[in-house]
């Protein structure tokens, strides 16, 4: 599996994905999607995101290079 950004700030974290899963209430189709680039998160799914991995949104932003 890819070692994208957001899936690094996940395993520095120490989160397994099934917990990440849970809390952003997504399936696990979709969050193997956002870990691996294929899929941009919604703005409520940036929101938990952040939350989730003690960041910020703009963080998780540049996690999936999306430009602002």
């Amino acid at each position: 599996m890819k070692l994208t950004p957001i899936r690094l700030r996940r395993l520095n974290l120490g989160l397994e994905s099934k917990e990440v899963i849970e809390a952003l209430n997504i399936s696990r189709s979709t969050f193997y999607k956002l870990e691996q680039g294929w899929s941009v998160p919604s703005a409520q799914v940036m929101k938990k995101l952040a939350d989730l991995y003690d960041c910020t949104v703009d963080e998780i932003f540049k996690d999936f290079k999306i430009a602002e």
